[in-house]
């Protein structure tokens, strides 16, 4: 069974961008096409327009920890410091595992990201590799880079050395229709991009290991969740889901950079039936853009069983909630306005309410800045 996904593509407004420029891997940016979205299934496949290289695994599959030993911070999960959507991927390993290139290539930048603020002063670094025909991808968690600007990678090269996760973001300059900042293309799954038998040995562990251990009993496993249980799962999902409060929120009628007791900067609402369960959940994040690093989240579980516009959130800490919502779809991105407070209903929305509008396909703190939040 399969659907289409509407995602708006909005760039960001960055002056002299242009959409139909000649990137520097000589591939022209793409534009905008919906994507069948094929549900149930562990990967998504690749739009006979998307770039036609494939990979192999940083690591050997062996050394990936799955299990709630680590396992895999899958593509469009809502988790961690990304409530808005992870557009890359984290692969925990063993300690000591250098990271490889999942194709052939060109080291095109090596960034120098600054400390960790680890004791021993460690700083992170991000390599990119042009992968060609339109591909590239950015090994980020690196320690210390293998590779300098210039040099050619073959396919499971050395990169560089971590501690103990192959995080990774992959673009493919040939599509548009994912999350977009400026004019390159868009943050694509690298799962879907694996050669067919790689993909069904890494698909094997993770339904050996993960699904069916913890997701078939509706538990979690590591950085794995049931409600989102595919190596790629959607990122935007609101436009599936219209009349109702589910999908992904950022507070817009609050500057993030003004500290709120009460609301949250972001909010994804599931409502997700799956092999594993049904699963009603809520994330939020709180980013304030002007202190690096300040991101304060929660997660719990909602239910609606006391009539339309009304919630009851359950929280990791405290007492739960209880909110009065409408939802305003009647032009343009979707609006939904929530007050809530703890041991019972509000009597009324009134104007201390939080206006939460559905996220576009920007990132996110472009985003923010497009609505006015400031950064």
């Amino acid at each position: 069974m399969a659907r289409v996904l509407r995602l708006v593509v909005l760039l960001l407004g960055v002056a002299g961008c242009d959409a139909s420029k000649i990137l520097g891997n000589g591939d022209a940016l793409a534009p905008a096409k919906p994507v069948t979205w094929v549900n149930d299934a562990w990967t998504q496949p690749v739009p006979s327009w998307g770039s036609p290289v494939r990979l192999g695994l940083p690591v050997a599959l062996g050394d990936i920890l799955l299990g709630n030993a680590g396992s895999i911070g899958a593509f469009g999960g809502h988790q961690g410091g990304h409530v808005e959507g992870l557009n890359h991927v984290w692969i925990p390993t063993r300690l000591g595992i250098p990271v490889r290139s999942w194709a052939a290539g060109k080291v095109t930048k090596i960034e120098d990201m600054g400390s960790r603020g680890t004791p021993d002063g460690l700083h992170e670094f991000f390599i990119t590799i042009d992968y060609g025909q339109g591909l590239y991808g950015k090994h980020m968690d690196v320690d210390l880079p293998l590779v300098k600007v210039g040099d050619a990678v073959l396919e499971g090269g050395l990169v560089g050395n971590m501690r103990g996760s192959a995080e990774f973001m992959l673009i493919d300059n040939r599509r548009t229709d994912g999350e977009r900042a400026g004019s390159s293309g868009s943050p694509v799954s690298p799962f879907d991009y694996l050669k067919d038998d790689v993909k069904a040995a890494l698909v094997a562990r993770q339904v050996a290991e993960v699904a069916a251990p913890y997701f078939a009993r509706g538990a979690s496993a590591g950085n794995a969740r049931p409600w989102e249980p595919y190596l790629t799962n959607p990122m935007l999902f609101h436009a599936d889901h219209r009349g109702t409060c589910v999908g992904e929120w950022i507070l817009t009628n609050k500057n993030w950079k003004v500290p709120d007791a009460v609301y949250y900067d972001v909010m994804v609402l599931f409502d997700v039936t799956n092999a594993y369960g049904h699963f009603q959940r809520v994330e939020l994040m709180d980013h304030d853009w002007s202190v690096t690093g300040n991101k304060q989240g929660t997660s719990g579980a909602w239910l609606a069983n006391d009539g339309p516009g009304k919630m009851v959130l359950t929280l990791q800490r405290g007492a739960p909630w209880y909110a009065l919502y409408t939802v305003d779809e009647s032009t343009g991105r979707a609006r939904l306005t929530m007050e809530w407070k703890q041991g019972g209903y509000p009597a009324a929305i009134t104007s201390n309410a939080a206006i939460y509008t559905e996220r576009s396909a920007t990132y996110l703190s472009g985003d923010a800045e497009g609505l006015g939040l400031g950064k």
